[in-house]
């Protein structure tokens, strides 16, 4: 069955998938997830994967080799080699340049994340036992044992004030001078790669983020997505005709951690995570690809993590675009983006425009749409809402909460009428200047002709 044909079977609003949001669970009796953060602490890809200009380089091709732990305000999170498990070695002068992570009130430990106890009383995080910190020479999210991540875009201030960036459009130049090294026994505490921080896994098993299942998740060794199955053996069994391979074990083999293996009942042998038989689906196609949770919603995603997502979202599938964020009730969440028109197009197509999240910050809730603004309504946040994971939240100048994905704030559009409409998507202010020369105010430095677009809001 086609990818197309199993979207038209399902329909997109019956099909959507809907994760764990807020404190409910993705499904009824379930147990409530593992997040890959706790409330106040948030993901940031490191150096380029900012993306903090417009320019053709970036625009085409955005690096997300490492994200990071980061507190509320984007800034990396680091762990010190001196510490012991669950104690703080850093004290004194050492706190001068690194500052233990503090719990916002209310935080409970889960999972891999505890909350220790300093000598001078006070709390600090800490994830599999290594105390939190960040740096103070960190000025922006993305930065990196105190260089911004700013430098690899257009010309600019950075956030203590100093300009850095430059090169050809923004093309990745540096304002000379070297990098500054790593101070000594430190480290940044990176979400991803995952590494080895969630045990061995079977020869040809990889943990990747799978942006769209919003999870840390399982894949073989073609990068496919693998899945478990939330349903009864019986019908399990069934369904491997129907487009479901089971993950391959060795005839003689051994458990590996979480990963066990299963004799099947044609006499080949199976890898399980967590005792649920693990299978990839015939019709994903490629990296990032999870099409077997709307060709039947008892086959889940095998997660390691979840990300977070706030109450009243899910991800929803499209015939062309994959998944995009949606509303409970199904409506489309878009962005305002920035778009330089000598770079290329690439809006239409499946994720032509990566996630930028220092343009997104940029544009913050400024979302400069002149007349069509009451067409453009701001999706809110409740007015206790924390930052977690993926997602922030903006104070709008009415003071009002609005949530915001990877640096951008989310709005719903009023000419969508109906689940699934995405009638907003590539609407370009095409009144802005067409003179390079003239300053075009897209909330963040240019030197070619720009404008704002309209786009869905992908994961």
């Amino acid at each position: 069955m086609s990818q197309l044909k199993i979207m038209l079977k399902v329909g997109v609003a019956a099909a959507a998938i809907v994760f764990a949001a807020g404190t409910q669970a993705a499904d009824k009796g379930a147990k409530r997830p593992v997040y890959t953060t706790p409330p106040g602490i948030t993901l940031q890809a490191l150096g380029r994967g900012q993306g903090w200009d417009l320019g053709k380089e970036t625009a085409s091709v955005v690096f997300r080799d490492e994200v990071a732990y980061t507190d509320a305000r984007g800034m990396t999170m680091y762990t010190y080699k001196l510490d012991a498990p669950g104690k703080s070695n850093c004290t004194a002068d050492c706190t001068e340049k690194f500052k233990p992570v503090a719990p916002i009130a209310g935080s409970v430990a889960f999972g891999d994340w505890s909350i220790i106890t300093r000598a001078d009383g006070a709390k600090q995080w800490a994830v599999q036992g290594r105390p939190l910190y960040t740096y103070t020479e960190d000025v922006d999210p993305g930065s990196l044992a105190g260089n911004s991540a700013a430098r690899f875009g257009a010309k600019r201030m950075d956030g203590s004030g100093k300009m850095v960036g430059g090169g050809i459009r923004g093309s990745g130049g540096r304002a000379g001078g070297k990098d500054k090294p790593m101070p000594e026994n430190w480290q940044p505490a990176l979400m991803y790669p995952a590494g080895e921080k969630f045990g061995a896994v079977p020869n040809g098993v990889q943990i990747e983020e799978i942006l769209e299942s919003s999870a840390l998740g399982l894949v073989d060794h073609r990068r496919h997505t693998l899945y478990v199955f939330d349903g009864a053996a019986k019908d399990e069994k069934k369904l491997t005709s129907a487009g479901w391979t089971p993950l391959a074990a060795p005839a003689i083999g051994f458990p590996i951690g979480d990963f066990t293996i299963i004799a099947r009942d044609d006499g080949t042998s199976q890898w399980a995570y967590k005792g649920q038989g693990l299978y990839s689906y015939d019709e994903d196609q490629k990296f990032g690809d999870s099409y077997g949770v709307g060709a039947d919603t008892r086959w889940k995603v095998a997660a390691v993590q979840k990300h977070f997502l706030p109450d009243g979202v899910k991800l929803q599938p499209t015939l062309n675009q994959g998944y995009t964020w949606a509303t409970e009730a199904g409506m489309t969440l878009y962005k305002r983006d920035g778009h330089i028109y000598q770079s290329g197009g690439g809006h239409s197509l499946h994720r032509g425009q990566p996630h930028r999240p220092a343009v997104g910050r940029d544009i913050g809730t400024k979302s400069r749409c002149g007349d069509a603004c009451d067409q453009w309504k701001p999706f809110l946040a409740p007015a206790n809402a924390q930052p977690q994971g993926y997602w922030t939240v903006y104070t709008r100048d009415d003071g009002q909460k609005q949530w915001a994905y990877m640096g951008y704030a989310l709005y719903t559009f009023a000419g969508d009428k109906k689940p699934g409409d995405m009638l907003g998507h590539d609407t370009y202010n095409m009144e802005l200047s067409f003179d390079a020369k003239k300053i075009v105010d897209v909330g963040t430095p240019m030197d070619g002709v720009a404008t704002l677009v309209w786009a869905i809001a992908y994961p």
